[in-house]
């Protein structure tokens, strides 16, 4: 039997390895990025604007991160050159609001979801080995 200091250590193993995965997918994403990209991938078709109040961030860098997740390129600030994006969301326009716009996971950002939410179901023990629970 686990006591209750043992769980929150799985759970921080888990996160640990959540942690480098995103970090083996892209070493300079940013917290901000991994943020909207983990609230997209939980809330599919989202309209961005109610993403503002959960991020925290402004309207500006939201639209920064959601360039930095998508496919095409961007800059990092006005001085960087173009970076490709990282495909892991969409956005496409309200087909009821033709202001607002929604995002949505790509097939590669299910596909990165998909795998990280794997540790959660993976046991790790205190030499490092896992074990399925």
């Amino acid at each position: 039997m686990y006591s209750e200091a043992d769980s929150y250590k799985r759970e921080l193993r888990s996160l640990i390895k959540i942690v480098e995965e995103f970090r083996a997918f892209d070493a300079q994403m940013e917290l901000s990025q991994l943020l909207v990209y983990l609230l997209v991938a939980v809330s599919p078709g989202k309209k961005v604007a109610d993403l503002l109040p959960v991020t925290g961030l402004s309207r500006s860098a939201l639209s920064r991160n959601i360039l930095a997740l998508s496919k095409g390129e961007y800059r990092a600030d006005h001085r960087a050159n173009p970076k490709p994006g990282l495909d892991l969301i969409t956005t496409v326009t309200d087909p009821f609001d033709g202001r607002a716009q929604l995002a949505a996971p790509t097939r590669r950002g299910v596909g990165l979801a998909e795998k990280i939410s794997r540790y959660f179901h993976t046991e790790t023990n205190d030499n490092g080995q896992e074990a399925r629970q």
